[in-house]
């Protein structure tokens, strides 16, 4: 076996500059620039195209969110102002039902007044007619029961 020598020859240049330096340079460069246009070239597109992709998508998303919050807030709004009218026409209807039960209530209570009244005086009318078929009848009465209580004719 041969011996392997670590410590370079005192004499020369570490680094011997001959032709096959330059053919495997241009090798080098020729598989260089082949590996560029086939396998670099193509990957570097599609590392450039997913970056697009997912930038484009993550602004989508940030759109669909801003525009999600907007139409939330839109709607919060809304719901707000339904809700505002629909407590004003609550109480617009409560005031309305309150002054027709007012009114009915008047309409009843006058109508009981004009039947008490008709009462009281139909009322009247028989107490009269009773007293005065009484006063035709109490000289009979009085006869009768002064006939009865002494016994004789009067």
């Amino acid at each position: 076996m041969a011996a392997i020598h670590l410590i370079p020859f005192s004499g020369g240049s570490i680094v011997d500059l001959d032709a096959t330096y330059f053919v495997q340079l241009g090798v080098f460069l020729v598989t260089f620039i082949l590996l560029y246009l086939v396998l670099f070239r193509p990957m570097i597109r599609l590392i450039e195209g997913r970056r697009k992709a997912t930038v484009g998508t993550y602004e989508e998303a940030q759109s669909l969110t801003e525009e999600s919050d907007r139409l939330s807030a839109d709607v919060g709004k809304r719901l707000e102002e339904v809700r505002t009218h629909a407590a004003g026409e609550r109480s617009k209807m409560v005031g309305e039902v309150r002054q027709q039960e007012r009114e009915r209530l008047g309409e009843a209570r006058e109508n009981a007044r004009l039947e008490v009244e008709k009462a009281r005086e139909e009322m009247e009318r028989s107490g009269e007619a009773v007293r005065s078929e009484l006063e035709h009848e109490v000289g009979a009465l009085a006869s009768s029961v002064a006939a009865q209580v002494l016994g004789r004719t009067v």
